[in-house]
């Protein structure tokens, strides 16, 4: 059978690969044996003899093997049952049936083969010098009987070459389930062993690539000519009454003479002549035409007759089947993978023109026998007509355009039809054109135009013809070779449209990965006159999940481009193909060219790089950035929409302390931390992210917290400074030092008293902090204030450089004469009166009364001293009409406490005692915090001040608000308790405001990050801004413990004015 070429039935090349050679043959040789065979009785062929042991006297067996011999391979022969390969051999008693081992395959069937090929190859050898499939006897010759049962898909009795390289051989396959015996007649193994001698002839590997290709269908005719041949030449037939019928053995008999009969062609693009681009195409029927040729070019022929394009001949004359089947021999070496009928007939031309010259009689007769089966321009004597009979890729857009040339004048109109079949009977077009022009031909000289036109699909097979319908009166008088196409169709020309096929540019590429997120291009070489351009995306190669079907326009330049406008999925595969198409839809429907190859397409997972993390290897430190944040830059993914920064705590990215989100058109940013311990390890990612698809990071960058990368630097006071004690006021400043002022969101002011290390925690905005606590300022050992900065997300810096600050005795307050309300008259004793110092009443002070004009002391008071509160100033010490000023300076204070001093007046009337105090209106604001989270387990718990207000004389004074309530204490339940006091018509003087802890609930929680506390405000102004109340739980006994119920904090002194 002709079904040759399967090779592609991988499974057959699994299954024999193996060819046990391996075993021990004692004293082979070849020898002659005669046996019966299938199809022609007995035949003597050379076998192989061998005995059962190194003694030559020993039993013999005969195998249905030979060795290499006179230059020709080895034949191995082998019956295969369920994978099980078995020799046919001949052993004692000897009987000549080669059935002595296991095998469901006959004897005379094996004897067939067997030698069938001996015959074959030697042919070859006599006739060509071919020795084996390579010419050179090296490749063994292996051949496979088997049972179509075992495969995989059973299949009909058929035989095939297999060309693995390496490994070549021969499969005849018989389902043991069906009487039909083997294809294993002469012929076909002659068709089947040509197979092989082309592969080694022209060196061509057959492949899928030849699924569209003529090579196929030419491959199977010349196969067949070589069969048939050699059937003749091994039975020596008369070559003037050759044998035209193959395998008539096991089958109806196929007449090379008459290939229609079996349903082949014997004309090219006639009746039964397909060949497409499909994988289960068969091409044997389009090889009628080729073993048609051989006859006609051997015998010849008598008569006339027509092809099926309306080609007529008669009288061909024969060379011979001897010199046609040199001929062919010389011409194939000349093939090529693309060689289609046409091209043959040019080889087979040239190896005529080699062997017996140009215009011989033995090329007219190759170029008239290919003219008979339609391999030829069809142009009869008369006209010629485009496009050429056999032509390819003639261009089918806009139209598919013909044309006609004649001599002569007498021809008023001609008629055109095209179909899309040799009869014309489908799709039929009929043109009649009566507008003719003239031009100037090849040789010079003028002749007549015509064009026709007709719309077909790209890639269809399209037949046309002509005919004369109007010609002048005259037009069949004399000798005029167009009469005979006068209301006659010419023969036809058939010709195949270019399939406007898509090629992707610049390369054709099968497999990309593409960026699922930025609608991949794909770019692709024009198709001249196309409208626009079908782009197909889908989940499967066959196209039945559509997932994007759009167009674009045509714009003619030499590359179109288009976008996969949808989203595809990281990972996946897809498949797109490109096809171009017009919109002639009145003309006809449908018209696009064929597809793009398909090209298939790896969504990418989409990813990212840190840009600090290439050059981090593996066993590097991790890079020290500040506890506050750092810069992170990435490279930007196209088509994200966002990017995800996570920061976590492992490489796993299990547990994330934070997470931010920017827009994709963002790739750095500063990145702040939340609040960790210092000399954290962190893992840092950035993940592309669209919609709500995520990509990856393909690095990871190691960072480590430092919180001293960052600091803040003090300004003022100056390290060492003295403040007062109880100082009413202090203003400390800073500056942002290292610190990246973008990550900080406040500051926290850290002051500690150095007797119990205590310290309070404040926070503000701004580069300075003004401290209104004088409870602050009450440990004589001094105190202690440094400066961090925090990011918004509770992250902190290094702190600045510790400043340390002195506690010293405080000088006192003078009373009288007060300070520019103060009038005495210097003629009479008044009294300097002063309060005790704050720090230590068991002092010493000096009083010192100057000219407050020329700031000359008073003599006998320039820092005259006395351990009481008060002075007594004698008559005439001092002159009226005049300022002077007081100070009272406490002995055991710095020499940097600042001394203030009263001006006052001294005149006649002036009054020598302290003046009553005026009635005054004023109100007192306590604002009380707690910190108030979500976390609970942050949170301080609720306390309540219990409010006393003591005045100048020493009484409890009753405190309303503004609705005239009375107020007693104030519940601090969150971070903005307060209550408002007021007290009217009141005398001005020292007031007392008495706050203690009256009660803490439970749970008793003291947060000591964000510390409870409380400001006091005179009037609006402030006078304790803030306190904060401090817990000392390592000594609760000790009066810097104020957290716990019962803590009486000191008197904050209101002076009421």
């Amino acid at each position: 059978m002709k079904n040759s070429r399967c090779l592609l039935l991988g499974v057959f090349l699994l299954l024999l690969r193996h060819i046990v050679l391996s075993q021990n043959l004692y004293n082979a040789q070849n020898v002659d044996r005669t046996a019966t065979s299938f199809f022609d009785g007995q035949q003597t062929f050379r076998a192989l003899e061998y005995t059962v042991n190194a003694d030559p006297q020993s039993a013999k067996i005969y195998r249905l093997q030979t060795l290499p011999e006179n230059d020709y391979p080895e034949i191995i022969l082998k019956g295969v049952d369920n994978g099980s390969e078995v020799f046919f051999e001949d052993k004692v008693p000897f009987d000549n049936v080669y059935d002595n081992n296991p095998t469901p395959h006959l004897s005379s069937e094996a004897v067939q083969t067997f030698y069938g090929f001996q015959e074959v190859m030697k042919a070859f050898g006599q006739r060509f010098g071919w020795k084996g499939i390579d010419g050179a006897g090296a490749i063994p010759i292996k051949i496979f009987m088997k049972d179509g049962d075992d495969e995989q898909v059973p299949g009909k009795n058929n035989g095939w070459f297999a060309e693995d390289t390496g490994n070549e051989h021969f499969v005849f396959l018989r389902s043991l389930s069906n009487p039909a015996p083997f294809t294993n007649v002469l012929e076909m193994i002659g068709h089947e062993f040509t197979h092989g001698v082309i592969l080694y002839k022209t060196g061509i590997m057959f492949s899928d690539d030849f699924t569209c290709s003529e090579f196929n269908t030419l491959h199977e005719g010349i196969a067949d000519i070589f069969g048939i041949y050699f059937e003749n030449f091994i039975e020596k037939s008369d070559p003037k009454k050759f044998n035209w019928l193959f395998a008539e053995q096991f089958k109806a008999a196929e007449d090379f003479s008459t290939p229609k009969n079996h349903q082949f062609a014997d004309t090219y693009n006639g009746q039964y002549y397909v060949n497409v681009c499909d994988e289960n195409y068969n091409p044997h029927p389009g090889a009628g035409v080729a073993e048609k040729w051989f006859v006609l070019l051997s015998d010849g022929s008598l008569g006339s007759a027509y092809n099926d394009l309306g080609y007529g001949y008669s009288n061909l004359s024969g060379v011979g089947p001897e010199k046609a089947i040199q001929i062919v021999w010389n011409a194939i070496p000349l093939l090529k993978t693309y060689s289609d009928y046409p091209a043959f007939r040019t080889f087979t031309l040239q190896a005529a023109e080699k062997l017996y010259g140009l215009h011989s009689t033995e090329y007219v007769a190759v170029a008239n026998a290919w003219c008979a089966v339609g391999v030829c321009d069809n142009n009869p004597v008369g006209f010629t007509m485009y496009p050429a009979n056999a032509t390819n890729s003639a261009n089918p857009w806009p139209q598919v355009n013909g044309h006609i040339t004649w001599p002569g004048a007498m021809v008023k109109e001609w008629q055109f039809q095209l179909s899309t079949k040799y009869d014309f009977s489908e799709n039929l077009q009929t043109v009649t054109v009566d507008n003719f022009s003239m031009i100037v031909d090849p040789n010079g000289l003028l002749t007549n135009y015509a064009t026709f036109d007709g719309y077909y699909h790209p890639g269809e097979k399209v037949y046309a013809r002509a005919k004369i319908t109007k010609a002048d009166p005259n037009f069949c008088k004399g000798l005029n070779p167009l009469c005979i196409y006068f209301q006659q169709f010419g023969p036809a020309h058939a010709f195949t449209l270019k399939d406007q096929k898509i090629e992707f540019w610049p390369n054709n590429s099968l497999s990309r990965v593409v960026n699922p997120w930025d609608k991949p291009k794909l770019r692709w070489k024009s198709v001249d006159d196309s409208d626009r351009y079908r782009i197909q995306v889908a989940t499967d190669n066959a196209f039945n999940n559509l997932i994007y079907d759009e167009v674009v326009s045509h714009t003619g330049n030499f590359t179109e481009n288009g976008e996969i406008n949808t989203i595809l999925e990281a990972g996946h595969d897809y498949y797109t193909r490109v096809r171009a198409e017009r919109l002639d839809f009145i003309k006809i429907n449908k018209n696009y060219g064929a597809w793009s190859d398909v090209i298939q397409l790896h969504g990418a997972t989409p990813q990212t790089s840190i840009f600090q993390a290439l050059n981090q290897a593996p066993n590097d430190p991790a890079k020290l950035v500040s506890s506050l944040g750092f810069w992170v830059t990435w490279y930007a993914y196209p088509g994200a929409t966002s990017y995800v920064i996570q920061v976590a705590k492992d490489a796993a990215f299990t547990n994330i302390v934070r997470s931010q989100t920017v827009l994709g058109n963002i790739n750095t940013i500063e990145f702040l931390l939340p609040s960790l311990p210092d000399q954290t390890e962190l893992f840092v990612q950035v993940l592309p992210q669209k919609g709500s698809a995520f990509g990856l990071c393909n690095n990871v960058w190691r960072i480590k917290t430092d919180e001293n990368a960052m600091a803040p630097a003090m300004k003022s006071p100056a390290n060492g400074t003295d403040f007062p004690f109880r100082n009413f006021l202090a203003v400390f400043g800073w500056k942002g030092g290292t610190l990246n002022m973008n990550m900080v969101d406040h500051f926290e002011v850290w002051a500690t008293e150095k007797t119990f290390g205590l310290t309070s925690i404040f926070s503000t905005q701004g580069f300075d902090f003004t401290l209104k606590d004088p409870f602050m300022f009450d440990d004589k050992m001094g105190i202690q204030v440094r400066i961090r900065g925090v990011g918004p997300h509770g992250a902190k810096s290094g702190f600045s450089a510790t400043f340390d600050y002195n506690i010293c005795p405080d000088h006192p307050e003078v009373l009288f004469p007060g300070d520019q309300t103060g009038v005495v008259d210097a003629l009479l004793d008044f009294n300097v009166q002063w309060k005790h110092s704050l720090f230590d009443p068991n002092t010493t002070y000096l009083v010192t009364l100057k000219d407050a004009t020329t700031g000359i002391p008073i003599p006998g008071f320039s820092n005259k001293p006395t351990t009481t509160t008060s002075m007594l100033v004698p008559a005439g010490t001092l002159t009226n009409g005049k300022k002077f000023s007081v100070s009272v300076k406490n002995t055991a204070s710095c020499a940097g406490i600042p001394l203030s001093e009263n001006v006052f007046s001294a005149i006649s009337s002036g009054s020598n005692q302290p003046q009553p105090p005026k009635l005054v209106n004023f109100t007192i604001e306590l604002k009380g915090f707690r910190n108030d989270v979500d976390a609970f387990s942050w949170e301080t718990s609720d306390y309540v001040l219990g409010i006393e207000l003591i005045d100048p004389d020493g009484n409890l004074l009753a405190l309303v608000d503004p609705n005239g309530n009375q107020v007693t204490q104030l519940l601090v339940d969150s971070e903005n308790s307060g209550v408002i006091m007021q007290a009217s018509n009141k005398p001005q003087g020292e007031y007392k405001l008495r706050l203690k802890m009256k009660d803490i609930f439970n749970p008793l929680l003291y947060y000591p990050f964000d510390q409870p506390r409380f400001s006091v405000f005179l009037n609006g102004q402030p006078q304790v801004n803030p306190h904060v109340i401090t817990a000392n739980f390592a000594d609760p006994n000790s009066f810097s413990h104020e957290w716990k119920v019962g803590f009486q904090f000191g008197d904050i002194i209101l002076n009421v004015k």
